[in-house]
């Protein structure tokens, strides 16, 4: 996320939720091809390689070579991050971030597309409009894509 965020904020766009002055969630994504994000410059991604360690930063390269190889290639909104402080979660967080960037997605009348590894938050993106294109595999984890159409139907 050290890495990602900043080039989010720069190349993408960033929803944030507020409580009480403090940040509890965040909604990173990538409008229409600009996906991917470029990398962060080295020195950013030494320093978050030996913090997370150089094992775990190469599984996380082979997680994210993954997934774009099962990236679609037409135009579309790309939902990266969404993610609520866990004791804040069920209050309405998520979901507002999440409608408040679906109602930009749709004035683009773009597509909009996200990888989930968590089973339990299909059901969350189904209500939004989004299907299951497939689930894949990544160092044993259930990884799931979807999609939602475009407001024209795209």
């Amino acid at each position: 996320m050290r890495a990602h965020l900043p080039q989010a904020e720069s190349h993408g766009l960033l929803l944030s939720a507020l409580a009480e002055g403090r940040l509890v969630g965040v909604l990173s994504s990538t409008p229409p091809g600009a996906y991917p994000l470029p990398p962060a410059s080295i020195a950013v991604r030494l320093r978050c390689a030996l913090g997370q360690g150089l094992r775990v930063a190469h599984r996380w390269a082979r997680v994210y070579e993954l997934l774009r190889e099962h990236h679609p290639v037409d135009r579309h909104w790309y939902l990266g991050t969404l993610g609520v402080e866990p004791a804040l979660w069920g209050r309405g967080i998520g979901t507002d971030l999440l409608s408040a960037w679906l109602r930009l997605v749709d004035a683009d009348r773009m597509p909009a597309y996200l990888e989930t590894d968590a089973a339990d938050n299909i059901r969350f993106y189904e209500r939004a409009g989004f299907g299951v294109i497939e689930e894949i595999r990544a160092l044993g984890v259930g990884i799931w894509t979807m999609r939602r159409p475009s407001a024209g139907g795209g």
